[in-house]
Formats: C-alpha cells, sequence, structure tokens
C-alpha cells in the first residue's frame, strides 16, 4: 500500500498498541497525546487470552509475561468470603495475566521508536481534504496524514469531531481502583475474585510480585464527593467487615492513590469513522468494566487494523473494513459488559437472595464455555 503516514491522537494502551502494531507492517505512525507525559491512568487490568494472544502475536508476550501475575481461576466470593462458584479458565494456547497498567504501556512503548510519540499535542479539531487528514492542535500546530486514527478515549475529541458531541452515560454506580503490596495467604495462587455485596462488589487482582490491583464499586449518584474523611476512610467504612483481605488491601494504599471513576459507556455506535478517519477502542466502543476486556478490545483493533491496511489495495478500503471487522465482537462485549454490571450491582434484598442461589447452583463449566467463547478469538 502507498499510505505514507498515519496520525494516531491518544497515547493510551490502545494508541500506542496501534502505532507499534503499524510499525511492524512498515506505516509511518505517529502518536498526539495531550498530555506531557505518558502515564497511563488506572491500575491494573486484566490481559485474558484474546489479548494475550494479541501480544504474542506483536512478539512481546514474553516481557508482559515477566511483570505480571497468573490467572488460572476466577472466583465470586459472599462477603463473608465463602465461594459460591470457581470458573477455571480452561486451557488456551496462551495465558490470561494480570499487570499494572503502566507496565503495559511501557512495554509497548519500547516497541515504538521515540520520535513516534509526540508529546503536549492536544487536538482543537480536524479537516479533511483531497484524501489527506489535517489535524489542529490548540498551540496552533498542525499536522497532515493520509489517515487518522482517534484513540483518545471515552470522551475522545476526534469522534466529537465526526458524529457531534455527546456525553457518556452514566449506569448508576462508581468505581474506586488502587494498587497494594500484600504477602497474606487470604488469595488463593493463581486465583482473582470479585465478592459481591448489596449495590457493591470488590474485585482482587494478582499483578506479580505480591502486588495486588483491587477495584470497589457502589451504588452512588453520579456526582458524588467524597467524604469529608477522604477516599480511603469511605472505603474502609464502606467495605467493613468484609473477608480478608478486602480490609488490608484497602489499608496498604495511599489515599492519593486511589482512583475515581464513574462506570460509563455509550451506546453501540452505527459507525465508527468517516472518509479517512476512524476510532478505535473507548472512542469508539468504550464499556463499563465489568468483563475486563476494554484494554483487550483496544488491543484486539490495533492488531486487526494493522492487518486491514497492510492486506487492502486502498487505506480507505482498509479502514472500512477494520470497522466491519470489528463491529459486532465489539458490540456484543459492550451488551454483555452492561448486563453483568446491572446484575452486579443489585441491591433489591429479594434480587441479592435470588442471585447467590442461582449463582451457586450454575455449572462453572458452563460458565467456561460461555467465557471460551470470548477469549478464544483470533485477530
Amino acid at each position: 500500500m502507498g499510505a505514507e503516514s498515519i496520525g494516531i491522537v491518544g497515547g493510551g494502551i490502545g494508541g500506542i498498541a496501534t502505532a507499534v502494531a503499524l510499525h511492524q507492517v512498515g506505516i509511518n505512525a505517529v502518536v498526539y497525546e495531550k498530555a506531557a507525559g505518558l502515564h497511563e491512568v488506572g491500575a491494573g487490568m486484566m490481559l485474558w487470552p484474546n489479548a494475550t494472544r494479541v501480544l504474542r502475536e506483536m512478539g512481546l508476550l514474553e516481557k508482559v509475561l515477566a511483570c505480571s501475575g497468573p490467572n488460572t481461576h476466577f472466583l465470586v466470593r459472599a462477603t463473608c468470603g465463602k465461594v459460591l462458584m470457581n470458573i477455571a479458565l480452561g486451557k488456551f494456547d496462551v495465558p490470561a495475566v494480570c499487570m499494572r497498567r503502566s507496565d503495559l504501556l511501557a512495554v509497548l512503548l519500547m516497541a515504538l521508536p521515540r520520535e513516534r510519540v509526540c508529546l503536549g499535542y492536544d487536538l482543537k479539531c480536524l479537516k479533511q481534504s483531497r484524501g489527506k487528514v489535517r489535524l489542529f492542535f490548540s498551540d496552533g500546530l498542525v499536522a497532515e496524514h493520509d489517515a487518522v486514527v482517534g484513540a483518545d478515549g471515552i470522551r475522545s475529541r476526534v469522534r466529537s469531531e465526526l458524529f457531534g458531541d455527546s456525553d457518556p452515560i452514566y449506569r448508576g454506580y462508581t468505581v474506586w481502583r488502587g494498587l497494594a503490596r500484600y504477602d497474606g495467604n487470604a488469595v488463593p495462587p493463581g486465583s482473582n475474585s470479585e465478592t459481591w455485596g448489596v449495590g457493591k462488589r470488590f474485585g482482587i487482582l494478582n499483578t506479580g510480585h505480591e502486588r495486588f490491583t483491587w477495584y470497589a464499586t457502589a451504588n452512588v449518584p453520579s456526582r458524588h464527593l467524597d467524604a469529608s474523611c477522604g477516599r480511603k476512610r469511605e472505603l474502609q467504612n464502606m467495605f467493613a467487615g468484609w473477608h480478608e483481605p478486602v480490609a488490608d488491601l484497602i489499608d496498604a494504599t495511599a489515599n492519593d492513590g486511589i482512583l475515581k471513576n464513574g462506570a460509563r459507556d455509550f451506546a453501540p455506535l452505527r459507525r465508527w469513522g468517516d472518509g479517512m478517519v476512524t476510532l478505535l477502542g473507548d472512542a469508539a466502543h468504550p464499556c463499563t468494566p465489568n468483563l475486563g476486556q476494554g484494554g483487550c478490545m483496544a488491543l484486539e483493533d490495533a492488531l486487526v487494523l494493522a492487518k486491514c491496511v497492510d492486506r487492502e489495495a486502498s487505506l480507505h478500503s482498509a479502514l472500512r473494513r477494520y470497522e466491519s471487522l470489528r463491529f459486532h465482537r465489539t458490540k456484543g462485549i459492550q451488551q454483555r459488559s452492561l448486563l453483568m454490571g446491572h446484575i452486579g450491582q443489585w441491591q433489591n434484598p429479594l434480587l441479592v437472595t435470588g442471585r447467590r442461589v442461582v449463582t451457586r447452583l450454575l455449572s462453572p463449566k458452563l460458565i467456561e464455555r460461555n467465557l471460551r467463547r470470548v477469549y478464544s478469538y483470533k485477530t
């Protein structure tokens, strides 16, 4: 293909992964990030087999495994600690792991020439003319590319330029995240977990080297303000009496190290692109954080896009082919994640009791087979 360059707006995991994948097929891809430094927002993340398969194909899996923790089982627990369901991930050609988002970003950056990342570039608008896309930044700088990929997150400026402004939908609960060191034995080796309470949940993920990422959810108004005692104390009170090591993990996290975000998404877009511009990751298909697939979907997007650019006769056809290959896959993940969050946040006593009974009766093998459809995906 004769494409000279592709501009990528957004320097998160999706944007950098896309630049790496395009670089590996010989395309000059440049990332524009509005922040002055690349600091991935978020604590830890799951990389399920569908994502580690992408990283293997990109030649980065071994580096990822060196800074991650294993995941062979996922436990659903009651607040007292009782295991309601033990879901084995089954045998795949690649492992499932958990790692810090910043570590994954560092691995990706090592595979990309330094000059391909431009920091402090805040996109103001874009214009298309004669098969080219011009990016106009707030400091007056202008860049021109053969195509542009918007990988700038749920509040994407590129998406707004294409389809107009719109606000993400708040789904009724907020998520707190943190990273902590823990050397106790309350977390079974290889097992990550999510505990279901009444309108609240708490997840524990092993990122390796006695480091854990945790997340907590609670049904609160969209404009929920931190308690006067601070986030850490508020969470300690909110999850008091829950099983070990919930309290230990919160205690081991600095107050200013606790991230807080409302659970938001968009209804699936009918189309992702226009002309020589397309979207990727949360800019295209944001989903609530209930399946651990947000970052995984962005990695899938990156590799599929690069393959389309490499194989299609024109860059325009490559963008449309990429969108057609990814739309139904990501729409299904968005819808499933929304449903899982809705069930997990139930607070009606009858529904909560019914959920617990059904969870204990469901066959883990049935769940495993259902999840295999997600994890077996190949680009």
